[in-house]
């Protein structure tokens, strides 16, 4: 019993310290990103060596990044561009490569973006498709979008992830990330008609989500700190919507 009693004791100390490896890896990931550039507060770290072009990428991203009340250019942003899929994976903390960036609000308010295409401002798709809405969303909009979430946590804390719907927080990032590149009546009307697009499980695309809260802020004036004091249940903003109210 006592020899039992002793393994279980070594698997779980073992089992603590590979947690705590994991967890020091993440939040230290600069070992494994061989290049690093500086601009205002920008600080992007990548495996591949970083084109100049990324300047004017991320120009881009602080004029998206600045529509929003909770913008502060002083805030720092420290973004990691995984062109390996293995470091898109482990980095971004899904233990997957499908997606365009990824935000820690729990612990290091990194951005991790996958692959990319710095001087064409796009992410590399995750497979022969083209990236959906690309047009609307090239690399500048995914940092600005993932920054978003990092100041959504320091602003309503960095369990928001638990106490706020999805359609609130990934429909706000979307509305930052497109900086007002968004068509609102014309994406009501294929909202109305039932439009694939406007559904995120059909088409992992977050116009309806965007549609909302363009809803709130834009169509009935309400602050953002009310959006998130207050967010109503998402069908009721869909019967809203739907009434033209």
């Amino acid at each position: 019993m006592r020899a039992k009693t002793n393994w279980l004791k070594a698997c779980a100390a073992s089992a603590a310290l590979l947690a705590l490896l994991c967890v020091f890896v993440v939040a230290f990931p600069q070992p494994a990103f061989a290049y690093r550039i500086a601009y205002q507060n920008y600080e992007v770290w990548s495996d591949r060596p970083i084109p100049r072009a990324i300047e004017p990428v991320l120009d881009d991203v602080t004029r998206r990044w600045r529509t929003s009340p909770l913008y502060d250019r002083a805030t720092p942003a420290q973004i990691f561009i995984c062109n390996e899929p293995w470091r898109m994976w482990l980095y971004g903390m899904h233990f997957s490569t499908q997606f365009g960036g990824v935000a820690d609000v729990w612990l290091t308010r990194h951005v991790v973006i996958r692959a990319a295409d710095i001087e064409a401002n796009r992410i590399v798709p995750p497979g022969p498709a083209p990236i959906a809405d690309a047009a609307q969303r090239p690399l500048s909009y995914f940092i600005a979008h993932e920054l978003t979430h990092s100041d959504v946590s320091r602003r309503f804390g960095r369990t928001m992830m638990l106490r706020y719907p999805e359609w609130l927080l990934e429909g706000y990032a979307d509305y930052v990330g497109k900086a007002g590149d968004f068509d609102y009546a014309a994406n009501r009307a294929a909202f109305i008609a039932g439009a694939p697009a406007m559904d995120r499980r059909k088409s992992g695309l977050y116009r309806g989500y965007h549609l909302k809260v363009a809803y709130l802020l834009d169509q009935q004036g309400w602050p953002l700190e009310r959006l998130f004091a207050q967010a109503p249940a998402e069908q009721e903003v869909e019967r809203w919507l739907r009434a033209g109210k």
